[in-house]
């Protein structure tokens, strides 16, 4: 009986490691959970290590691409499930929420503020005083409108992080098609009290209103695809 040998172990070849973690990287991208696949790892790396004894090659002793020898194991093993993935959801969605955010800052802030200092010129061409002690009620569309396109941008971009982070993980196309529905609607939710949130502060950008606003709509967002996933992988 060969004894097993860890993917990492020094006395393994390289070739031998080489093929294991490409095995590695294919389940981890299905999903299967690491205690399952270093356990097969660990059988296939005692193989390959043994066939290297006797002067055979990984290729020669798999038959076929890695990938495939890893989506035939995943099979033969029943782990082609929709896993839950809930950590690598979140934390793709984190990312695409920071993408989104700092395009935000760079773009769409700079033009709500160019928005908001045309307005004024514009109402006073026609004949309509706004002043700062005026009534500032026509902020409100503005934000709202900043706001909005702010929201679509946000669910493009954290879907599109989503959709590549699950890439070939089953469940995939109704994690998205839940994900479309469920992030516009916690927006629906979140964004207006966000936004009475800054009306009631009078817009104002200090660090705790901003953190506030953001923290809200952040949360609704990962409750929303934490459920759109759990939809997904729920049993048929």
């Amino acid at each position: 009986m060969i004894s097993p040998v860890p993917p990492g172990d020094r006395s393994t070849p390289e070739d031998v490691r080489r093929v294991v973690a490409l095995l590695q990287r294919r389940w981890r991208v299905l999903g299967v959970p690491r205690a399952l696949r270093d356990a097969v790892a660990r059988d296939v790396s005692a193989d390959l290590h043994d066939a290297h004894r006797q002067g055979r090659t990984p290729e020669s002793v798999l038959g076929t691409s890695v990938p495939d020898v890893a989506t035939e194991v995943a099979r033969e093993n029943g782990w082609l499930v929709a896993w839950p993935m809930y950590g690598r959801v979140l934390v793709a969605a984190g990312v695409g929420a920071v993408m989104a955010l700092a395009a935000g800052l760079v773009l769409l802030l700079p033009l709500a503020a160019w928005t908001v200092s045309a307005v004024p010129a514009v109402l006073g061409w026609a004949g309509v005083t706004v002043g700062a002690d005026g009534d500032p009620s026509w902020y409100l569309p503005i934000v709202l409108g900043a706001y909005v396109v702010f929201g679509v941008a946000f669910v493009a971009v954290v879907l599109a992080c989503v959709r590549w982070a699950l890439r070939s993980a089953a469940g995939l196309n109704r994690t998205l098609r839940a994900g479309v529905l469920g992030l516009p609607a916690s927006a629906a939710l979140s964004l207006p009290v966000a936004v009475w949130i800054g009306h009631v502060s009078g817009f104002s950008t200090a660090p705790h209103v901003v953190l506030t606003e953001c923290g809200l709509v952040l949360g609704a967002a990962a409750v929303a695809l934490v459920a759109a996933r759990a939809w997904a992988v729920r049993p048929l």
